[in-house]
């Protein structure tokens, strides 16, 4: 169980992911809860039991269909290819529950509806599906995988939705019991905030915490504030069908004392964290990023569906981008990977540009790091010349238009980090292909000559 293409994971992430879709569609606060228990004897005869339970609108057994090749890959040793689902919509008058076994070679035999509950007038929704899985010495590695896919989930925080994890070790008294559940300690948090304010949200936490794999450390950069945000979105609306895809990015960057050079792309489909796509990963890999200070090393696709960059000039230890592609409307089908493909571009070059005009500083281009290379010795001819002239007139001329008045004691010093400050501004300023050379502040500002 070392890639994403362990069945078990892909089971799973299935099931989570049409949980989140049923929760999208209805209209009230909506909790996603996936349970395990396993024996507490790895080689033990009994099975670990699964269920995935969501609160959002009933499901329909279609949903179910795409799991049939999925369990015809899965050795029978492995998953007994059933499930058992109950689910209920908001306006049925019971409980529904159906066995759906996908080894069953006769289409008909497949599905068998089971005792049927009345809800006496209640008003709820939802889904519930159970199975069993074989308890061997993989269990771990998806617990593990299980773990980190659910701190993702709560990453993206999709509105009105809480998602919890609980791994139950049966059998043992000493054993300890997983508990994962929503949790944030981002005070300006809001539910009612925009999709993209809430994955800013939860990749700072995502970020605080090293994504959750380790535990706070002094190398840490534990105050929110003064991590560097840049975000941007793109969407495409088709009016004839009413519906639209929208792309959201957001780059997270903590200043820390780790040395690492890598940077951590994850990627999420309809508010569930998949496996980046082939299109995505282009995009990062051919976009300009030397104009935003980065020099990129190289990239490749992880293990664990994120994509991982490498940087050569990494002056800060850790990077974290969220790219998000989704549907207006849930359960709608995606379309081809040119679209997606535009639109991450644009979406990722709006995130860099924000995050450059915040911090202008911090991401000069490459060539523009090169010119700033320049400024202490050009400052420090500069302050000379001026000082050095015997036109008092030149001199009080040239003060005045450093800002640094004529009547004060004016040293070498303050004249020349007035300069450096004028030109370093300058540089930041033009250190976009935005502007245009003739839109190049001048260092000296005044009246034009007449004439000119």
């Amino acid at each position: 169980m070392s890639s994403t293409s362990s069945p078990h994971r892909k089971l799973l992430h299935s099931l989570a992911y049409w949980a989140v879709q049923r929760c999208r569609m209805s209209e009230s606060p909506c909790r996603l809860t996936v349970s395990l228990k396993r024996p507490a004897e790895p080689a033990s005869s009994s099975t670990l039991r699964v269920s995935v339970s969501d609160t959002g609108v009933g499901s329909k057994l279609e949903e179910f269909l795409e799991l049939d090749a999925l369990a015809r890959e899965t050795p029978t040793e492995k998953w007994d290819g059933t499930l058992l689902i109950t689910t209920t919509g908001i306006n049925d008058e019971a409980i529904y529950r159906y066995r759906i076994n996908f080894q069953e070679e006769i289409s008909s035999a497949r599905f068998s509806k089971l005792a049927t509950t009345y809800k006496n007038h209640a008003r709820f929704s939802g889904t519930e599906v159970c199975l069993c899985l074989s308890n061997d010495a993989d269990v771990d590695d998806l617990i593990l995988w299980l773990v980190g896919f659910f701190r993702k989930i709560q990453a993206i925080r999709a509105a009105n939705l809480a998602c919890e994890l609980f791994v139950e070790q049966t059998g043992n008294a000493d054993s300890r019991n997983v508990c994962l559940t929503q949790d944030s300690d981002d005070v300006h948090h809001s539910v009612t905030a925009s999709s993209i304010d809430q994955l800013v949200s939860g990749l700072k936490d995502y970020t605080l915490f090293h994504g959750n794999t380790c535990d706070k450390c002094g190398a840490c950069s534990l105050n929110r504030d003064l991590l560097k945000i840049g975000t941007g979105a793109a969407k495409h609306v088709d009016r004839r069908k009413s519906k639209g895809l929208h792309v959201e990015v957001v780059i997270v960057i903590a200043q820390t004392a780790s040395d690492s050079t890598c940077c951590m792309v994850l990627y999420f489909e309809d508010f569930v964290p998949c496996q980046i796509s082939q299109s995505s990963f282009d995009v990062l890999m051919s976009t300009d990023w030397q104009s935003y200070g980065f020099k990129l090393k190289g990239g490749l696709m992880g293990d664990e569906g994120n994509a991982v960059l490498e940087w050569d000039n990494m002056t800060f230890a850790r990077i974290d981008i969220a790219i998000h592609t989704y549907h207006e409307c849930a359960m709608q089908e995606r379309q081809g990977s040119q679209q997606d493909r535009y639109l991450v571009r644009k979406a990722l070059k709006s995130a860099l540009s924000h995050l450059k005009a915040d911090h202008a500083g911090d991401f000069l281009s490459c060539h523009g790091q090169r010119v700033r290379e320049f400024v202490p010795d050009l400052a420090e001819s500069i302050a000379g010349l001026i000082l050095s002239s015997t036109d008092e007139e030149f001199q009080d001329e040239c003060i005045v238009l450093l800002g640094l008045g004529s009547e004060q004691d004016i040293s070498e010093g303050a004249v020349q980090s007035s300069i450096s400050e004028k030109m370093i501004r300058i540089i930041e300023m033009n250190d976009t292909k935005e502007n245009a050379e003739d839109n190049v502040p001048y260092l000296f500002e005044c009246e034009k000559l007449d004439g000119e």
